[in-house]
């Protein structure tokens, strides 16, 4: 799509809401395509400029994102990254298969009973994104296993009895989409062509295992790093 350059930064000021500095460290950070340029000191923007600086400000203002991610979630939509269907077109069962816990999908009222949740509870997660249901009401073993354990962690202090409430784990949700898309890029770029289904299935599960613990390690070792950061420089003695 082509965008009539059409505006002075004053103008983009005015629509986005964004201040020319932090617009200019945008354009340096690549964040932002350059503006048309009619001379060293006269720049013009357009509609695409508005739209990704709104785009920045809510990444930034909704879910936290640093401008790292947030760039990597730009520069992502604009690649073509082989995701097609035709590639691996069996690799969703294969690997629904190996990780299948023999269960049936549960309705959410008896999830409710059996965790004895308050009524609250689940219709949070549900608002988030972390829990769904199906067309016919029911929570899947994996939804399932995911609401017990968030109820474990309400149960541990962080609940309403302290005021935590569902909406706060939202980032968590949105962190992991980010992360799988990236993911899936990668796996799909990587061995699209090189490995067969089977394989790329083995592979996927052993990955997902492996991966799960590097992202527990990285969690624990980041939350020690924020911990001690807080402390004061040691005082000088003589």
């Amino acid at each position: 799509m082509l965008y009539a350059a059409k505006m002075r930064m004053r103008d983009l000021e005015r629509e986005s809401g964004v201040g020319r500095e932090t617009i200019r460290y945008y354009i340096r950070e690549g964040l932002l395509p350059e503006p048309q340029r009619k001379s060293r000191n006269s720049a013009l923007y357009d509609e695409k400029h508005v739209s990704l600086l709104k785009t920045i400000k809510r990444l930034q203002d909704e879910r936290y994102l640093p401008l790292a991610v947030i760039k990597s979630l730009l520069d992502n939509e604009a690649e073509s990254v082989p995701l097609a269907p035709a590639l691996f077109p069996q690799l969703d069962a294969l690997l629904a298969a190996r990780v299948h816990e023999g269960a049936a999908p549960e309705p959410l009222a008896a999830l409710k009973a059996r965790l004895d949740l308050e009524p609250e509870f689940a219709e949070g997660h549900l608002a988030t994104g972390m829990i769904s249901v199906d067309a016919d009401g029911n929570v899947s073993v994996r939804d399932a296993k995911l609401l017990a354990t968030l109820k474990h962690l309400s149960d541990v202090g962080f609940g309403s009895q302290n005021g935590f409430v569902p909406e706060h784990m939202r980032f968590f949700v949105e962190l992991m989409e980010w992360v799988v898309a990236q993911e899936m890029r990668l796996f799909f770029g990587q061995l699209a062509g090189q490995v067969g289904e089977a394989e790329a299935a083995d592979m996927a599960l052993d990955g997902i295992n492996i991966i799960n613990d590097v992202m527990a390690q990285l969690h624990i070792r980041g939350a020690l790093r924020a911990l001690a950061a807080r402390a004061p420089e040691a005082e000088v003695t003589s």
